[in-house]
């Protein structure tokens, strides 16, 4: 039985080619120009947009783009460290369809913030997210879960 046969091997196919090829350079810059660009456009235009000046204390916009700054950072050094290595990165095998449940989830984390807090925010997303990446041991997804939602609500 040849690797092309197998029902478990990557197929290629129109939408994302041989998942067993090699990712380009050129695909590694454009992740990090992608994600850095993002996160700099959230610290600079998209979080200022939404937030006020914060009364006593720390801006309301202080905490959002702390994280997103440190996304940002994260997301270039990983790309520059990976292309700076020199070794082959492999492909994602699911494609597009990985990034679309990543954004599925986004979305949902979105619409239950908005109508139910944080706290349900947390207790939804995290486990979703994680089970989204692959996560399959369930006392680690729902210790995550119940963790980061008690602390969110003790902070927010």
């Amino acid at each position: 039985m040849t690797a092309a046969s197998q029902p478990d091997a990557p197929q290629p196919d129109a939408l994302h080619g041989d998942a067993s090829a090699p990712r380009s350079r050129v695909s590694l810059l454009a992740e990090a120009v992608l994600l850095g660009g993002a996160a700099l456009a959230a610290v600079v235009w998209v979080i200022p947009m939404q937030t006020t000046d914060g009364g006593v204390g720390l801006s309301p916009a202080v905490f959002p783009t702390v994280c997103a700054g440190a996304l940002g950072v994260f997301a270039v050094a990983d790309a520059v460290l990976r292309i700076l290595r020199g070794t082959s990165e492999p492909r994602y095998p699911e494609g597009w369809t990985a990034f679309a449940r990543i954004g599925a989830v986004a979305i949902v984390g979105a619409v239950v913030l908005a109508n139910a807090g944080i706290a349900v925010c947390a207790l939804v997303t995290v486990p979703a997210g994680m089970a989204v990446l692959g996560e399959r041991r369930p006392l680690w997804i729902a210790g995550a879960a119940l963790l980061s939602a008690g602390l969110v609500w003790l902070v927010f």
